[in-house]
């Protein structure tokens, strides 16, 4: 009976160039969700002021001044810092105050590349 011995270029593993493809790709991976949570996570405060300002009956809804100051105290407290005057939009109409947010967030990735996101949020204020 024959014996088969593995022969001399028969693969046992990932070879090291295997592993530093693996290694790339995840950390590319990581640096990518790095980048994209935070852009996330400012845009969820941006939610949760707005809902807040919708909530909030000592804001008079027909003073876009009044909005203005409350959202703008609700985002530095959140440390929102993307969120400018200018990405403000407050419209009144049928009795209804509807604000609009919408804005833009930027941050370097890797070398000369950029990552970024654009949103838009928006509630309407019913008094």
């Amino acid at each position: 009976m024959m014996r088969q011995t593995p022969g001399r270029h028969s693969q046992r593993g990932m070879s090291t160039f295997g592993w530093i493809g693996v290694v790339a790709i995840f950390s590319l991976l990581i640096i990518t969700f790095f980048k994209v949570f935070p852009m996330y996570y400012e845009n969820f405060k941006v939610k949760n002021a707005l809902q807040g300002l919708a909530q909030d009956t000592s804001v008079d809804p027909k003073s876009k001044r009044a909005i203005w100051e409350s959202l703008r105290k609700r985002l530095f407290v959140d440390e929102v810092r993307s969120v400018k005057r200018e990405n403000v939009v407050i419209e009144r109409a049928d009795n209804k105050t509807t604000v609009t947010v919408t804005y833009e967030t930027r941050d370097n990735y890797v070398g000369n590349l950029f990552i970024g996101g654009r949103f838009s949020e928006s509630v309407v204020i019913d008094r």
